[in-house]
């Protein structure tokens, strides 16, 4: 499971992911390359929007024939954006989730944060703890240590980690130990994503590739079909396979991406269940109904053995899974 920490550029595995944006059979580099697209599609302008949200890089593409509707419908989206990080981000201190790990406590908890808190929980069941979003903790030692952090120190912040210890109620949220903190970083980016793809459906606009920190594509890409998103693992030099995206969320996880040491031996993923690290150059992309179960799911892919990860495919109703390691060809899952 993952700490939050301000995230880098795309091109470089920001946090957890590495992905380039596919249209044809090339890679896009904005919306003039996008605007080539097939005949068919000519009606369609295409409108886009760039920003930042929960530290990372943001990005939403947008097919309509209104350009001006288009426009007008992402203030609003970018509007319910900043809304959300009001709830969920670590890099504003006067958010609900900083100021539940400042005081232990949180009183009138808006619906998305309990919403959220409920849904980690069940994913840190169906995984068997590998999701656990209160490694915060665990996650600042390593951060704040520039050498490998003290035993007595690790074991006190993994004393600290349990998901199970987060109490949620309409009337407050409470943490079940002093100490205990909770990081949204592994699953918030997915629900942002999925509700902004909501709320663009909603408003009539079914062709989207909403992008948050991770992928959800909706509808049709800008040369008539769905939407192509290619994939980029440390371990497949030179790029990686094409994932079509048909309504559907996609997140990758690697520990590359943020590590805490330069050998990338100590890094941003860590096992709630042993305090461990995976493979750095390890990664896997899952494939979802929606972008939040792909996030989580992602993250305790790297995590797990092979067996482990296509029962929990199974198991959490995800489309498909790959999963790269040096040395060693990506393997699918389905």
């Amino acid at each position: 499971m993952i700490g939050q920490r301000p995230a880098g550029h795309l091109r470089r595995m920001p946090r957890r992911r590495a992905l380039r944006i596919l249209a044809g059979a090339a890679a896009l580099g904005g919306v003039a390359a996008l605007l080539r697209g097939g005949a068919r599609q000519a009606s369609a302008a295409t409108v886009e929007w760039r920003g930042a949200a929960l530290g990372a890089e943001a990005r939403i593409l947008l097919r309509h024939r209104d350009p001006m509707a288009a426009r007008a419908t992402l203030a609003a989206v970018v509007a319910e954006i900043d809304r959300l990080e009001e709830e969920f981000s670590l890099f504003r201190p006067w958010s609900a989730l900083s100021r539940l790990n400042r005081d232990g406590r949180l009183e009138r908890p808006s619906l998305d944060l309990r919403r959220l808190l409920a849904e980690a929980q069940r994913l840190g069941d169906l995984t068997g703890g590998a999701f656990d979003v209160t490694i915060q903790p665990l996650w600042r030692l390593h951060a704040d240590c520039a050498g490998d952090p003290p035993e007595a120190a690790i074991a006190a912040a993994r004393a600290l980690v349990d998901y199970r210890g987060i109490e949620i109620g309409t009337a407050a949220l409470r943490l079940a130990r002093p100490g205990m903190a909770v990081t949204l970083n592994g699953i918030a980016q997915g629900y942002i994503t999925d509700r902004v793809t909501g709320l663009l459906r909603e408003a009539g606009m079914a062709d989207v590739l909403v992008d948050i920190g991770e992928l959800r594509g909706s509808g049709t890409g800008p040369d008539g079909g769905p939407w192509r998103v290619g994939l980029e693992h440390p371990a497949m030099p030179g790029g990686g396979p094409t994932i079509t995206l048909e309504d559907a969320g996609l997140a990758t996880s690697a520990g590359r991406g943020s590590p805490f040491t330069v050998d990338a031996r100590r890094h941003h993923i860590i096992d709630p269940r042993s305090g461990g690290f995976p493979p750095a150059d390890r990664a896997a992309s899952v494939v979802a109904p929606g972008a939040a179960l792909a996030d989580a799911l992602a993250t305790a892919m790297t995590l797990l053995a092979h067996e482990q990860r296509v029962e929990l495919l199974r198991r959490a109703g995800a489309t498909r899974a790959i999963v790269s390691e040096p040395g060693l060809a990506p393997r699918l899952l389905t």
